[in-house]
């Protein structure tokens, strides 16, 4: 699972860099830099006027206020794109990241141009005028730097050394290889401790030792050095980083693990940065406004789907005489048992069937491809995840939530590991991160990750994210079986 990407930033109070050396800030202005910044205004320049001229008398045009704010509001989306890196000459975003850039510099422009404008009571014709100059802003400005970053894909991407152990400069490889949003250049590890058990991707990566790091920058034109927090010593990295940033190379850190970005924080005591992780949030108003939306959603569904209900439970019944509802025990919330509901999709003698099952799933859970214990009816409904659907009971009854950890059966759990109790801080879910990314593709170990990132960084917010993936991953059927 791909990290977020690392924000560099500047550690202890450099002193300004030598004349021959300069200071890499999001500027990095030269002539062809200021080039795209004049287009820019240009161009939207161009698209007020010509916009006001079609609608409006021309000899209104000179007198508009609409127009004098919109020349500020281009002078602002300019400044929000310069920080963004956009006009930067060694910019390595991919044009996806960029155009989303674009389109949030744009609507930040249009929302304050209509607060000034509510303020100032600009008349109303001007909210015709704002709609077409913001689309057009937002058609030539992403043409425009979108082509630039698509021309620049095949370029110079942004080239960083990674110091710490093996196995977080590996990991970390991997994620700066697969970022979405800006392209790297892995030029090599730097480790203090390097043997010859490690593996030969690693000894074919190693440039040398922390203490060698200024030299290795130098010597590859890294621009930038990622430190990883696992191999980090405190009484090299102050004068290190300190010494790097004085050469123009931006330091980051890396290594806090699955913490989201919104948990973490940045302040001062006595002039030191400090660094501090907010505790998950699993009590309180959210947790409430969670259990309400399981309620109505959980009511809306059963009634909505009552008649697909009664009809899968009549060909259950039909076709595969079995009774339609399947009840097992799983351990829940605080590690209390209840008895989950399912659509039977086996054979009803299933557990007495001597048969040779081989699970497929790494770890304690079972999985099986062509379990030849499952119905005629079971295979549909497993496939279009239709035998969950009773499940919307145990949500309306506060066993289950629509999103949550899935729940297991209790010889599954008291087979896992002690950590993936942790699970049960929380109260299972029908959904989760782990149904919306593969289901039964991913082992136990992604499985127990992606389940520990949701509990470790819960929010409303990210449980509307799984919701609406949800949907897809059903209808296209990923990692059902």
């Amino acid at each position: 699972m791909g990290l977020p990407a690392p924000v560099p930033f500047r550690v202890g109070e450099p002193t300004p860099p030598p004349v021959d050396e300069p200071k890499r800030t999001w500027v990095r202005v030269d002539g062809r830099c200021a080039l795209h910044v004049m287009f820019d205004l240009v161009a939207m320049a161009v698209i007020m006027l010509g916009v006001g001229i079609y609608l409006w008398e021309r000899d209104q045009i000179s007198g508009s206020e609409s127009i004098r704010l919109g020349f500020v509001m281009s002078i602002g989306v300019v400044v929000v794109l310069g920080f963004r890196g956009m006009y930067a000459r060694d910019s390595a975003r991919r044009w996806p990241a960029v155009i989303f850039d674009v389109m949030r510099a744009v609507l930040l422009g249009a929302a304050t141009f209509s607060l000034a404008g509510f303020f100032s009571g600009i008349s109303g014709g001007a909210r015709r005028w704002l709609l077409i100059v913001v689309a057009l802003w937002t058609l030539v400005l992403c043409l425009h730097h979108g082509l630039r970053a698509v021309v620049r894909s095949g370029g110079a991407a942004r080239r960083v050394i990674v110091a710490g152990t093996a196995p977080e400069a590996l990991s970390m490889r991997t994620a700066l290889r697969t970022d979405r949003r800006n392209r790297y250049d892995v030029v090599g590890f730097v480790l203090d401790h390097l043997t010859s058990e490690m593996p030969p991707i690693v000894l074919d990566m190693a440039l040398g030792s922390i203490d060698e790091l200024p030299e290795l920058v130098d010597r590859h034109n890294a621009d930038q050095v990622m430190f990883c927090l696992g191999g980090l010593d405190g009484a090299k990295f102050a004068p290190l980083a300190r010494e790097l940033n004085h050469r123009g190379i931006d330091v980051a850190l890396t290594g806090l693990g699955n913490v989201a970005l919104r948990r973490v924080d940045m302040f001062h005591v006595q002039g030191r940065p400090v660094v501090s992780i907010a505790p998950a949030v699993l009590l309180g108003w959210r947790m409430v406004v969670k259990r309400l939306v399981d309620i109505v959603v959980s009511v809306s569904l059963l009634v909505l789907l009552s008649p697909m209900l009664i009809a899968v439970a009549i060909a259950i019944r039909v076709f595969d005489k079995h009774k339609p509802i399947f009840k097992q025990e799983r351990v829940g919330k605080g590690g209390e048992l209840f008895e989950i509901y399912k659509f039977r999709s086996m054979a009803a003698e299933s557990d007495q069937m001597t048969i040779d099952l081989r699970n497929e799933f790494e770890g304690p859970l079972f999985k099986m491809r062509g379990d030849p214990r499952v119905t005629r009816v079971g295979r549909i409904i497993r496939k279009t995840s239709i035998d969950e659907l009773p499940q919307l009971m145990n949500v309306l009854k506060g066993e289950m939530s629509l999103v949550g950890p899935r729940p297991f059966i209790p010889s599954e759990v008291e087979a896992a590991p002690a950590t993936f109790r942790d699970r049960e801080l929380v109260t299972p879910g029908m959904t989760g991160r782990w149904q919306v990314m593969g289901r039964s593709d991913t082992d136990f170990d992604q499985l127990d990750e992606l389940d520990r990132w949701y509990v470790d960084n819960w929010s409303l917010g990210q449980d509307l994210q799984i919701l609406a993936k949800t949907l897809p991953a059903v209808i296209l059927q990923r990692g059902a079986r």
